[in-house]
């Protein structure tokens, strides 16, 4: 790896974790050494171990957190109130990100967990899952009611963590609720200038046949200034402009790759719909329409929100975007190319994983599912009527494992 190189992915790794701590601080309320902690696993999953949390000097001032290195490199976040927190060269944010009191209702509609007998063996065989590997929260759901949510030291049902490509789910939702309110047309190209025609539903299915750079795990250019996958993450961006970037390489519809342009282009072609403050019409109607109490839609600069995976959510918001899937997202018309990353080549629906070739492994039912980074995953069992949800610190998730233990569980309920 040159030198270059080298620097490049420090620097970027820098402002990775810059911003995770200022959102784990000012989003998720955790204690400044228990984020810190964090961003060891962090910067060994996307930065290789090129740069050591430990190198870094960090400075909270305020609601902002600035990182410094040896070198100088220094980079600055601040929490942006409702906005979460976000990556600034100038400026100035609005504190922390407001936390909502806990609903007494039943969810989906409050938070509160059904008491109904039977369960124990699942409660049970959660807290195990939560003792014996990175998870942070579980919520499961039968039946349309919530039967269990157990926590790590240090969570709770208002402690959201970073829900990572769960996101994608979620925007899906967002253009499923306002299609029905008659805002949009999924079928119609999005209203986006430059592009050719895309329909929403290409983009959500990631059919579009746009193009950026992004490499696989574990390469030397993983988390360069050449990533254009890690880019909001690392360094102030601007939307807008990555999607101008973006080049077409093939028919829409056409070709499945996974990649994060697909769902930004939709975050950008919102603002045509909900007008220019994008982000508030989206938290203060859509978010709570869908029932969404405690999650948190982070932005790039300009305040598009990041719906490729830059959102704070819990287990039990997760539970009700599991809850709110439907049988259309569960299907999509057959593709005749494949690309991306080799990892991420499984059956997709409409941002939505599919488990029609078996990846999760044998004996297990029709299962679908949302996924993220480090381990968080929403899974859906329409053959049961249950919803697994988790959050979660983990390198190398075990999510096949709670799925089996929850299911053999439930065997054994009335």
């Amino acid at each position: 790896m040159s030198a270059d190189l080298r620097t490049q992915r420090r620097h970027n790794a820098l402002g990775f974790c810059t911003k995770e701590l200022c959102s784990a601080l000012f989003v998720s309320g955790r204690s400044r050494a228990a984020a810190e902690a964090d961003l060891e696993t962090i910067c060994t999953r996307f930065a290789g171990g090129a740069l050591a949390p430990a190198e870094i000097e960090f400075t909270v001032d305020g609601a902002s957190v600035t990182g410094r290195l040896p070198d100088g490199a220094s980079r600055r976040a601040v929490a942006d109130g409702i906005r979460g927190a976000r990556l600034l060269e100038r400026g100035s944010g609005e504190g922390p990100a407001p936390h909502r009191e806990l609903d007494p209702r039943p969810w989906p509609v409050g938070d509160s967990v059904s008491g109904k007998p039977g369960y124990e063996a699942m409660r049970a065989a959660v807290r195990e899952h939560l003792r014996v590997t990175g998870a942070r929260g579980v919520a499961v759901a039968h039946r349309g009611e919530l039967v269990v949510e157990e926590f790590a030291p240090g969570f709770g049902p208002r402690t959201p963590a970073r829900g990572w490509s769960t996101a994608k789910t979620l925007t899906a939702l967002i253009v499923d609720f306002l299609a029905g309110e008659g805002e949009l047309d999924p079928a119609a190209p999005v209203p986006v200038d430059g592009l050719p025609d895309i329909t929403w539903l290409d983009l959500l299915r990631l059919r579009s046949g746009l193009a950026v750079r992004r490499f696989e795990d574990g390469s030397p250019e993983m988390l360069s200034d050449a990533d254009d996958y890690f880019a909001m993450y690392v360094r102030p961006v601007s939307v807008e402009r990555m999607v101008a970037r973006a080049r077409v390489e093939a028919a829409p519809g056409k070709l499945f790759c996974y990649k994060s342009i697909d769902h930004l282009t939709v975050a950008l072609a919102l603002r045509a719909v909900l007008g220019d403050d994008v982000h508030g019409q989206l938290t203060r109607t859509v978010l709570p329409a869908l029932g969404l109490r405690h999650s948190v839609l982070e932005t790039d600069a300009d305040g598009i929100p990041l719906l490729c995976g830059g959102w704070y959510t819990t287990p039990g918001d997760l539970a009700r975007i599991g809850a709110l899937v439907t049988d259309a997202m569960r299907s999509a018309p057959p593709v005749t190319e494949v690309a991306g990353p080799a990892a991420m080549r499984h059956p997709y629906g409409t941002s939505l994983w599919l488990t029609t070739d078996g990846h999760l492994g044998p004996g297990l039912p029709d299962v679908c599912y949302a996924l993220g980074s480090l381990g968080q995953a929403v899974f859906v069992v329409p053959g049961s009527e249950l919803v697994i949800a988790r959050t979660a610190l983990e390198a190398r998730p075990r999510h096949p494992g709670l799925l089996r233990a929850v299911l053999g569980a439930l065997a054994g309920t009335p």
